[in-house]
């Protein structure tokens, strides 16, 4: 099944939003979206599509009403998904869903491209775990996920970031089966390491941060990369 998901926010109006296949888009509020799943999606052989575009000084909240699982199929285990986000001069947005969920056998391929003025705000979350609990443990049967971020400011690329999680991966082979990472742009806050707990806050250049956190579960990768924030703020 082929996924198309468009959300178009406009000066002066509610967003303009349009959905086919597995995904339906709900407005919440003014400035203020969700993903709701209307057939289980992603599938083995699904393709996930979508665009979000902000014109200039507009605001967007995007969430999602629950996680995503991706499922292997019959014939097929792979399934992918690419976002294409557009964020204009003045414009904020912050996309925060719930987490990606990698069953047994499914294998999983995300592509975020962000395109954005350099006078826009962006706070984009992305969570991921392995197995549909913290306490499986991944084996060759195991899910697997690869994501990719890419984003450019002022046609400018400041990031191009890529990581695996799942059956073959170093992170797995250490253990964890979750991760969470936070992009910000702008952000000016000094980069921090928690070696403890495989946290890391990247300052990047053109004033960008990108926090990843590892964990055993998405709960745990959450709360690592929560703390590693309030620590890289304290040393401002």
């Amino acid at each position: 099944m082929r996924t198309e998901v468009e959300i178009v926010v406009e000066a002066g109006r509610s967003p303009r939003v349009r959905a086919t296949g597995g995904l339906a888009v709900r407005r919440t509020g003014t400035s203020r979206a969700h993903l709701i799943g209307t057939a289980a999606t992603p599938l083995g052989g699904d393709h996930i599509e979508v665009l979000v575009h902000l014109e200039e000084a507009t605001s967007l909240d995007l969430g999602s009403v629950a996680a995503m699982i991706a499922l292997p199929a019959a014939d097929r285990v792979e399934s992918t998904s690419r976002w294409r986000i557009e964020v204009g001069a003045g414009a904020r947005l912050r996309l925060d869903p719930q987490p990606t969920v990698v069953a047994g056998g499914a294998h999983h391929d995300s592509v975020i491209e962000v395109h954005a003025d350099a006078d826009a705000t962006i706070d984009l979350h992305e969570h991921i775990q392995i197995g549909r609990s913290a306490v499986d443990h991944p084996g060759d049967d195991a899910g697997r996920w690869r994501g990719r971020l890419h984003v450019d400011v002022d046609r400018r690329p400041i990031l191009r970031h890529g990581l695996e999680l799942g059956a073959g991966s170093a992170c797995a082979a250490a253990g964890f089966n979750a991760l969470t990472s936070v992009f910000r742009y702008p952000d000016a806050s000094p980069a921090h390491v928690d070696a403890d707990h495989f946290a890391a806050r990247l300052a990047l250049v053109g004033d960008a941060s990108l926090t990843t956190a590892l964990g055993r579960g998405v709960a745990q990768a959450r709360s690592h990369c929560d703390a590693l924030d309030v620590a890289a703020l304290a040393q401002i």
